[in-house]
């Protein structure tokens, strides 16, 4: 046995492989963790964001990405865009 201290749900890395997405929405929405199990032993935690900032003793902010769009061509440095020198 084995103990589950600051765990709210069980699910299996079947479970994990098969409804990623919403065991990741359910992680969001709890103050524990997900436990994942791996041949009946425990593998892994799922967690939010916001506990893993917590439990590293961070404050919660907003993240900030910068996407490229695919397929953008980049400017060249003479402000011309995609010709060749």
């Amino acid at each position: 046995m084995y103990s589950t201290k600051g765990i709210e749900a069980v699910a299996t890395i079947t479970e994990l492989r098969s409804k990623t997405s919403e065991l990741v929405e359910h992680a969001k929405n709890i103050e524990r963790g997900i436990l994942i199990q791996k041949n009946n032993e425990p593998y892994a935690v799922l967690i939010s964001y916001d506990l893993y900032l917590k439990l590293l003793g961070e404050q919660v902010e907003p993240v900030q990405t910068t996407r490229r769009r695919r397929g953008r061509k980049k400017e060249s440095t003479n402000g011309s865009e995609g010709q060749q020198q």
